[in-house]
């Protein structure tokens, strides 16, 4: 069974999802934290999913008299613990959007508070029910490049903030053609869990893209592993 952390927004996408792919899953929900903590000790994987911005404060940025209050710094401290708690148990990790963005904070990484202010380039939706695509370019010889097959590829993009100063331990394995981060696993994996980071969301694709479907099957593979 793989837990995958609650949101706010769409989370009926992520279940039909897993669905698709005949997983079972728990939802470990941020509101009922101690249940959530019970409930992962009986897992085999972690899904980190999508959401609101991370508190800044958590990585020692500012927030803004514009962003005050749209936090949920419950659901961020849930979060990191679950992730703590996957990390020192050897569980494979995978982490969508925010997701990606709890990992990279949980090993002391930075974040771009917002692409757009700070790089000069946009990759959130064009509308609320409309996303923006864009290319990515995979690095040869990464996890990710190895579960895809390819070197690039069109993902959908919804985001405005990033990763920015990679966490410790990881590495960048994909970025799109401006040069945001779009994808990050460890460094060295000698001895150490699956761990996959990806900017886009798989749960809002086509599921037999392989940017959805490879990911989930070997995201299921490495779970099975510990089961």
């Amino acid at each position: 069974m793989i837990g995958i952390s609650k949101t706010d927004t769409n989370f009926h996408l992520y279940c039909v999802w897993l669905d698709h792919f005949g997983v079972e899953y728990k939802v470990l929900d941020y509101k009922m934290s101690e249940d959530g903590f019970k409930d992962f000790e009986k897992c085999s994987g972690l899904i980190l999913t999508g959401g609101v911005d991370i508190y800044p404060e958590i990585y020692c940025d500012w927030d803004t008299a514009e962003t005050k209050g749209t936090y949920n710094p419950e659901r961020d401290g849930f979060e990191l613990k679950i992730l703590e708690m996957a990390v020192s148990t050897g569980r494979p990790v995978l982490g969508i959007c925010r997701g990606m963005q709890v990992m990279n904070v949980y090993f002391f990484g930075s974040l771009i508070f917002d692409i757009k202010d700070q790089r000069g380039t946009d990759h959130s939706k064009i509308i609320q029910s409309e996303p923006l695509f864009h290319e990515i370019r995979i690095f040869e010889g990464s996890l990710l490049h190895e579960i895809t097959g390819v070197t690039s590829g069109i993902v959908n993009s919804y985001h405005h903030q990033a990763v920015d100063r990679m966490g410790n331990g990881l590495t960048p394995n994909a970025r799109s053609v401006d040069g945001i981060v779009e994808g990050m696993e460890y460094e060295d994996k000698t001895g150490k869990p699956f761990l996959l980071g990806i900017q886009w969301h798989p749960e809002r694709s086509d599921p037999e893209d392989i940017f959805s479907a490879n990911i989930i099957k070997r995201f299921i593979s490495e779970c099975k592993v510990l089961v």
